[in-house]
């Protein structure tokens, strides 16, 4: 049986390769998308620069190519600067906005462009944040978190008809690079508040994904699931 091919952005990072990790027991053909010279893991890798529309078109051809029509893209490749509202710079902005929401923007766009060429079934998964709704000292990555929510409500709807679901997972506190930089009065904070009382491991989330992907979620789209342990 032919795999499907999936191609998961930010995929060097702890997150990343749990997502690989995850769809490929699961029987697909993961590819990682990242910034770096060499994937880590062993799967299939594409370097790419998600803030450069130019690398993203030649990235997903050259998957294509290589590996046959992408039925799945995992938009998790995320950036976080930790900077407060007046020490975000313009290169700050334009890096979190141009990493967190128009990479996926376009991504996804080149993806859905080849389903609809080839005539198949898709899926988008776009990571959210729980900040997408609650807000973010953060102030870049809050608004690009909403951002992202609401891309996946609205792209839903030109996609649906072509047979393709987008969906969003909306993590909070994750043991990862990104979710350990949080300062530890705010991380803590943050756990205590959760129904669970603890953050989530990357596993976590890769399942979540995992099953929105599958046909178990065939009618659900234009959703974002919280994945934060009842914040």
């Amino acid at each position: 049986m032919t795999q499907s091919v999936a191609i998961v952005t930010g995929s060097n990072g702890k997150t990343g390769q749990a997502i690989l990790k995850k769809l490929a027991a699961a029987g697909y053909l993961p590819v990682g998308l990242d910034v770096a010279a060499e994937g880590l893991g062993g799967f299939a890798y594409q370097r790419c620069d998600v803030t450069d529309y130019d690398q993203i078109v030649a990235a997903v051809a050259a998957i294509d190519a290589a590996h046959g029509t992408i039925r799945l893209l995992v938009n998790n490749a995320g950036v976080w600067s930790g900077k407060t509202f007046f020490e975000i710079g313009p290169k700050d902005y334009d890096l979190t906005y141009g990493v967190n929401t128009r990479g996926p923007f376009f991504l996804t766009q080149e993806v859905a462009k080849r389903l609809i060429a080839a005539d198949k079934t898709g899926v988008i998964v776009n990571l959210a944040s729980i900040v997408a709704g609650a807000g973010s000292g953060v102030t870049d990555y809050g608004g690009s978190k909403a951002a992202i929510v609401n891309f996946t409500k609205s792209v839903a709807k030109p996609l649906g008809p072509k047979g393709i679901r987008v969906v969003g997972v909306s993590p909070g506190t994750i043991n990862t690079a990104m979710g350990e930089a949080v300062p530890p009065e705010i991380r803590n904070k943050l756990i205590a508040s959760s129904a669970l009382q603890r953050a989530a491991e990357p596993e976590e989330i890769a399942a979540a994904i995992l099953w929105l992907a599958s046909d178990d979620a065939g009618y659900v789209t234009g959703a974002t699931l919280d994945v934060n342990g009842g914040l």
